[in-house]
């Protein structure tokens, strides 16, 4: 047991029954057997400890074993040498006087040592707290209230306590004023408010050589019998087997089933309180809703009624924008159409001179187009004539060439056939006389004469420049035949 011990009887409760002396010495002896300390304690003291060191030892069996705790107490003794030096040491700093049989090393030692440094760190400030010092000799002191000791220690339980006691006394059993309450109403002694009379009762139920372990088992369930969730009686059985343990535990059970019936009903009534409590907010809440909806219509019709003022505003806006933009439209369609009509009658007028302008150079064009052409037919017609001059001639020569060839044949056949040779009539010699007719061309000749010199005049390209200088004269001399074919074919029409 931990913290501040406060016994749970009242001075008010008589024993329901006291049973006789050889049921005490049964009970006793299976107390014994059946409740044990729940910390170890050891079989017997070592000695060279004093009894601060001792409670260190039982401290440290709580991690340790009792072979262990006490070289680890002796190790510290002997490495530190003050223990109030080991009350303000850290934890890491008690931890490798630790004796163990761990096979762990280095920072992994440290921590499985650390649990037993802890607790045996918190037993010296607990004594220091308590004593104002490191020494618990004042319990070897005849007169010592062992009930205020365990009032005070938190570290040690009761039966640590009383186990110190009794090796401080020599083996003397504590005796205080709760123990002895319970002693009474478990009906094991007679009721007593003296410490050596208590002692002298307790003594009477058993052995010399057992009362260490009744001590402890006593102790036990004295530390534990006010328990809330696991109190002595609960957990041994053997002590509702006399009528005050029994008691306590049937007030127990009826204790818990008047707490279940009173929290049920509690929570019965939460339950009702909180659904009315639910209701009443779900009314304060419909209500809120209502006020909420009420104000929300309100302000939602009013801005409806706003949006709509707006919008008549935004509407006459734009109605008078859209006249505003109408007056502008048409403003600008008149400057637009008046700069579009300066402008095409701009693009018109230039359209217009550069169309002057073209006709003016087509004109030119065609008037070179023709001059070249008349001089192209000019050329084509002398070298037409020269060609059919040419093919008179040869056609001339090819006759007289023929009838010089058949007369000289008739003369060979005459000869041959010796009969006169008659003379061609003068009409066969007919194509001798067109030979003038076909020399008409042959007028034509000294046109072709500048071209003979033209010919001539190819070899220097000074002589061909020169006469490139001179086109009005040629287009004047083309232009003289183009008169006389005019006038030819005027004469053709009036035949």
């Amino acid at each position: 047991m931990t913290g501040i011990f406060r016994p749970a009887f009242k001075n008010t409760y008589l024993p329901l029954e006291t049973p006789p002396l050889a049921k005490k010495a049964d009970f006793v002896k299976r107390l014994i057997q059946e409740v044990k300390p729940r910390y170890p304690l050891p079989a017997a003291p070592k000695e060279g400890l004093s009894l601060m060191e001792q409670g260190a030892v039982l401290v440290l069996m709580r991690h340790l074993t009792q072979a262990q705790a006490e070289a680890s107490v002796e190790a510290l003794r002997d490495g530190i040498g003050d223990w109030n030096e080991a009350r303000v040491c850290q934890v890491q700093e008690l931890a490798p006087f630790i004796k163990t049989s761990s096979r762990k090393k280095g920072m992994e030692l440290l921590n499985s040592r650390a649990p037993a440094a802890r607790a045996l760190k918190d037993y010296l400030q607990d004594v220091f707290q308590q004593t104002h010092g490191l020494d618990l000799e004042h319990f070897r002191e005849d007169g010592t209230d062992i009930s205020k000791l365990m009032e005070d220690f938190e570290v040690l339980d009761l039966p640590s306590i009383a186990y110190l006691f009794w090796f401080a006394r020599e083996g003397e059993m504590p005796s205080h004023l709760g123990l002895l309450k319970l002693l009474d109403r478990l009906g094991l002694i007679p009721r007593t408010t003296s410490a050596s009379k208590g002692r002298a009762s307790m003594e009477a139920l058993l052995p010399k050589k057992e009362h260490l372990s009744f001590v402890l088992a006593i102790h036990e369930v004295f530390g534990h019998w006010a328990d809330e969730e696991d109190p002595s009686y609960v957990t041994h059985e053997l002590l509702r087997t006399l009528p005050y343990g029994q008691k306590a535990f049937d007030d127990r059970e009826a204790s818990i089933r008047r707490e279940k019936i009173a929290a049920e009903k509690e929570a019965a009534r939460e339950a009702i309180a909180a659904k009315k409590k639910a209701e009443l907010e779900a009314k304060e809440l419909e209500k809120v809703r209502k006020r909420q909806e009420a104000a929300a219509s309100k302000v939602r019709k009013a801005r409806e009624k706003m949006q709509r003022i707006a919008a008549r505003k935004v509407a006459a806006e734009d109605k008078k924008k859209a006249v505003l933009q109408k007056i502008a439209d048409q403003k600008k369609a008149a400057a637009d159409k008046k700069v579009a009509e300066a402008k095409a009658k701009k693009v018109a007028a230039k359209k217009a001179i550069e169309d002057k302008k073209k006709a003016a150079v087509k004109k030119v064009a065609d008037k070179k187009a023709a001059v070249k052409k008349a001089a192209e037919d000019k050329k084509t017609a002398v070298k037409k004539a020269a060609e059919s001059k040419k093919a008179a001639g040869k056609k001339a020569a090819d006759q007289k060439k023929a009838a010089v060839k058949k007369a000289a044949d008739q003369k060979k056949a005459a000869v041959a056939k010796k009969t006169p040779v008659k003379k061609q009539p003068v009409a066969k010699k007919a194509p001798a006389k067109k030979a003038p007719a076909k020399k008409a061309p042959a007028k034509k000749a000294p046109a072709k004469k500048p071209a003979t010199k033209k010919a001539q005049a190819k070899k220097p390209v000074a002589k061909k420049a020169a006469a490139k200088k001179a086109p009005a004269k040629k287009a004047a001399a083309k232009k003289k035949p183009v008169a006389k074919k005019k006038a030819a074919k005027k004469a053709t029409r009036k035949r």
